[in-house]
């Protein structure tokens, strides 16, 4: 097994390891701590999905190539380019702040007004910020990267029926694992950013299938064998997680695989992000164990 393959780990330690993503604000290149370890629902047989090892961890094994690299940097660069009418330098220059520009928004945003969860909604909806972050993060961090094709070759290996990436922003998993061949849905909120993922699935011609998750009450599949939340739960507040959860709950079948990264607790990088409640972990707890009425029978 890779030794980015960890075995499952309690929801307590997934979740008090807290954000590992939180690079200094200038630039991902000067810190490449990972995100916290996935966690792999109960109706699952297999490993829990990749994470990123800690950072000062050795290995005497050679990392694994990774030939298609810059061309999915350059490519994602001129996709952005195309997208928001800019030039490469404007573009990687505005991706090489990390999350700067992200955390300098949300707190311009928290003195303007309570955080509601409709205005929280809102920010999500409204913020280009994701577009360069996450890219960032995942394409320039050698970690996180790692991270993403042990996760890939991890789905190459189970052929799942259908994949749907829930909170997937820009699609930075969710395109890669269509061109794999597989059937994926890419959820998040009727926002820039999935415009954006739109727009390069067009561009490259990727089949790739949509739920707004705000504006539509169900994705275009009943039932999905594999659900990712990779980094997205920390920035639901109480009566969305829950409704998410619901949602989420009823698109398992018996053997559904859940795979969560949820880097709870707000940080001076990532202000973001939601703290770690009794609640928060029960409503993780039942994404990962709870099966519809339907999947009972």
């Amino acid at each position: 097994m890779s030794k980015l393959l960890y075995g499952a780990l309690s929801l307590a330690l997934a979740c008090a390891l807290g954000c590992r993503s939180d690079r200094v604000a200038g630039g991902a290149n000067e810190s490449n701590a990972p995100r916290a370890p996935a966690e792999q629902g109960a109706g699952a047989s297999a490993p829990a999905a990749p994470a990123a090892p800690a950072a000062a961890e050795s290995s005497d094994k050679p990392a694994r190539p990774d030939p298609d690299l810059a061309h999915d940097q350059e490519e994602y660069v001129e996709d952005v380019m195309a997208f928001a009418h800019s030039t490469h330098d404007d573009v990687r220059a505005r991706m090489k702040r990390g999350s700067a520009p992200l955390k300098d928004e949300w707190n311009s945003w928290e003195k303007q007004g309570p955080m509601t969860p409709e205005r929280i909604t809102q920010f999500y909806k409204q913020t280009t910020n994701y577009i360069y972050e996450l890219a960032e993060w995942h394409l320039f961090v050698p970690s996180k990267r790692e991270s993403d094709v042990a996760l890939f070759d991890n789905m190459r290996a189970k052929h799942p029926k259908n994949i749907l990436d829930f909170g997937g922003g820009v699609g930075l998993l969710a395109i890669p694992l269509a061109r794999a061949g597989h059937d994926v849905t890419l959820a998040d909120l009727d926002s820039t950013t999935l415009k954006f993922a739109m727009f390069r699935a067009e561009r490259h011609n990727v089949k790739l299938k949509i739920w707004k998750s705000d504006v539509e009450p169900a994705p275009p599949d009943a039932k999905y064998d594999v659900i990712m939340c990779m980094d997205v739960l920390e920035h639901l507040p109480k009566d969305i997680l829950h409704d998410v959860v619901d949602k989420l709950v009823k698109l398992k079948h018996a053997g559904t695989e859940i795979i969560i990264s949820a880097p709870f607790g707000r940080t001076a990088v990532h202000p973001m992000h939601l703290d770690l409640s009794d609640d928060t972990k029960q409503q993780v707890e039942r994404l990962r164990t709870a099966l519809p009425d339907d999947a009972r029978r």
